[in-house]
């Protein structure tokens, strides 16, 4: 129960991000929009160069006979990085907008809030202010990651991947059935190892609040501690804490990295699986050597747009669990709107039943 509980809750923080994509959702768009482009001209690319190999080696071609095609595809590598550059440009002025927004909205939120929540909010940091100070700065700054890379590269590595089957299966409808069938494993993978790291990443995220915190405490109170001789007493608790928070990081990027490891081992095998099987129709003459490198080139290109989603699945984990403490932040009712209205009955009341004043 508690595991559906949790899956539950992290399907609410992904929705509930999508919809605070809201605010630049035309942005997203366009850089999720010039991602496909780029990779549109990168299969065109497989084409040219296929093309140019085949006429070269296998044809006998000179070189100034193939020299429109080497034209083109230097022009199709420029347009390509060009779309790249736009979809990344794009998606980093998505994340600022994002990130102002929320930003601006969490200072107003604790400005209504007022100065009681630092006394009555988590109890088990007291006082919050240095957790408050490191989510309006790092938090926020954590979910540029979130917005900037994962929430488009979502997008990408389902049409990218889609887009590359299109053509595959019209051009070797066998290498397009291994294709089909191996990509789950990617999601599969980065699901099961990402599992696994969110917890890893939570008491990361809770470490560094905490440390925040006593940091804060620390500085706030330099000035008593240096007058009661206890400052340099200080150092060696810092240093734990801060040992402590080293090695939660260096855990979180094993689990990382074993996920990489994961992702880059099923893509390479799955690509060695492609290229046995048309090494095979090769060697005994069932299949084109231009249709073969052409299949060859859009391999890796297909599995590469899953690889990225897995490593920015990782980086996009600590913004997760800071808008999960930001969002508890914002969702807390603000009690001064209730202040004019207290107000006012104390008021009446005052007018009414005067209070006497009784002199000794």
């Amino acid at each position: 129960m508690n595991a559906g509980r949790c899956h539950f809750s992290h399907m609410n923080l992904i929705l509930r991000l999508v919809r605070e994509a809201r605010h630049a959702r035309i942005i997203i768009i366009l850089s999720i929009c010039f991602g496909w482009i780029g990779a549109l001209f990168g299969i065109i690319q497989a084409r040219e160069i296929s093309t140019i190999i085949n006429r070269v080696f296998i044809d006998g071609s000179s070189l100034p006979a193939v020299s429109i095609y080497v034209i083109a595809v230097l022009s199709i590598v420029l347009l390509r990085a060009g779309f790249v550059w736009a979809a990344e440009a794009c998606a980093g002025n998505a994340a600022c907008k994002i990130k102002q927004s929320m930003r601006q909205r969490l200072f107003t939120h604790l400005v209504d809030i007022g100065p009681a929540y630092l006394r009555t909010e988590r109890r088990d940091v007291e006082p919050p202010t240095g957790e408050l100070v490191n989510l309006a700065t790092e938090g926020i700054d954590a979910l540029e990651v979130y917005f900037s890379q994962y929430l488009p590269q979502i997008a990408l590595a389902v049409l990218i991947p889609l887009t590359i089957l299109l053509f595959v299966f019209h051009s070797d409808p066998l290498s397009g059935i291994i294709l089909l069938f191996t990509a789950p494993l990617l999601p599969l993978f980065m699901y099961l190892i990402g599992s696994a790291a969110a917890s890893l990443t939570r008491k990361q995220w809770q470490g560094l609040s905490r440390m925040s915190a006593y940091f804060l405490d620390v500085i706030q109170g330099l000035t008593t501690l240096k007058f009661l001789g206890r400052s340099r007493s200080q150092i060696d608790v810092i240093k734990k804490v801060s040992e402590q928070y080293r090695s939660s990081t260096m855990r979180v990027l094993r689990v990382t990295f074993l996920s990489s490891l994961a992702l880059e081992l099923i893509a390479s095998l799955s690509t060695a699986v492609v290229a046995v099987e048309i090494g095979l129709r090769l060697l005994y003459g069932r299949m084109a050597f231009e249709q073969a490198f052409f299949i060859l080139l859009l391999t890796p290109e297909f599995y590469l747009p899953l690889r990225l989603l897995g490593t920015r699945f990782h980086a996009a984990m600590a913004g997760g669990e800071a808008a999960q403490r930001i969002f508890e932040i914002l969702d807390r009712p603000a009690p001064s709107k209730l202040v004019p209205a207290l107000t006012h009955i104390e008021l009446r009341s005052a007018l009414i039943s005067p209070p006497s004043i009784v002199l000794n």
